[in-house]
């Protein structure tokens, strides 16, 4: 059988973290979870994964590394979903505007992680 799909979330929230990770475990994929920019470069030099997916409250730097991610040859056909805090409506719609789609709020991401994977690579796809 082969390996499960690989997620790699950028995600320093510990508790966050384990919600997605039995959640995306739950919908058939394996997680790869890392603190910040540099340990996701170092991450993606080693594996290619199905999605990624970016806390948006990860640090001051999240909008300017997905422009990144979308925009540079080796990434920016990786599906990418972000999520943050209901409240911060302005890191939600700069992300949108930065490339990641779907951005949903951290409960939502928290609750249903394979489904927001899933919406990622479906709208990578269309």
């Amino acid at each position: 059988m082969p390996d499960k799909p690989l997620v790699i979330a950028l995600c320093p929230d510990l508790m966050m973290r384990s919600r997605i990770e039995s959640g995306l475990d739950i919908a058939g994929y394996r997680l790869r979870v890392v603190g910040g920019p540099v340990r996701l470069a170092e991450a993606l030099a080693e594996e290619t994964p199905a999605c990624l997916l970016i806390d948006l409250e990860a640090g001051d730097d999240a909008i300017a590394l997905i422009e990144r991610l979308c925009t540079d040859d080796s990434t920016r056909d990786i599906p990418l979903a972000a999520f943050a805090g209901h409240t911060r409506e302005d890191l939600i719609d700069a992300a949108r505007e930065a490339g990641a789609n779907p951005v949903v709020a951290r409960g939502q991401a928290a609750m249903g992680p394979g489904k927001v994977v899933t919406n990622a690579i479906a709208a990578r796809t269309e």
